[in-house]
């Protein structure tokens, strides 16, 4: 009999415990509840919008960007190729060539050899000592890629901080 009461005790404790977890009667929502229901799910989806508004704007922005680094960078290997090109025609003869013709000009070359001599010596002088248009614009060229480069990771950050703000998607 005994039994029965500690079983019997136990048992009221245990519902009495859970009644008491359990929330009191809940209220029927009302229609102020509905509105300000309907208005969070407005301003969140307003949210959502803009976010992918400004999503596209940056994703179009960092496009044009990579665009803009191609073509920065094709144009120069292009001259980094020029002056490569100009270096590998360098040969010890050019420098002999040259002191040739920096000799004067002995009075009896006639007016065209005098111009072909010129620029001959014009073209010899740049294979030696490099083409310096060519060396300013590589330096220019590099400058401008790396602004490009630091543009497009500005760009690549703000959609990062981006993707952090947007809710994170619940898998199920």
């Amino acid at each position: 009999m005994r039994q029965y009461f500690v079983i019997a005790a136990l048992v009221l404790g245990a519902t009495v415990h859970v009644s008491a977890q359990t929330p009191g009667p809940t209220r029927p929502a009302t229609l102020d509840d509905v509105v300000a229901e309907v208005r969070a799910l407005r301003a969140d989806m307003l949210k959502m919008q803009e976010a992918s508004v400004r999503a596209q704007l940056l994703v179009a922005r960092l496009q044009v960007q990579e665009q803009r680094i191609a073509g920065i960078s094709r144009d120069l290997a292009q001259t980094e190729e020029q002056i490569r090109g100009l270096e590998a025609a360098r040969n010890p003869f050019t420098a002999a060539m040259l002191k040739e013709l920096e000799k004067e000009p002995s009075k009896s070359q006639e007016p065209q050899e005098a111009e072909f001599a010129a620029a001959f010596k014009a073209q010899l002088e740049k294979l030696q000592n490099g083409d310096p248009v060519l060396k300013e614009r590589r330096e220019s060229l590099t400058q401008l890629l790396a602004e490009e480069q630091a543009r497009w990771t500005a760009f690549n950050a703000q959609l990062e901080a981006l993707e952090r703000e947007l809710p994170a998607v619940k898998k199920r």
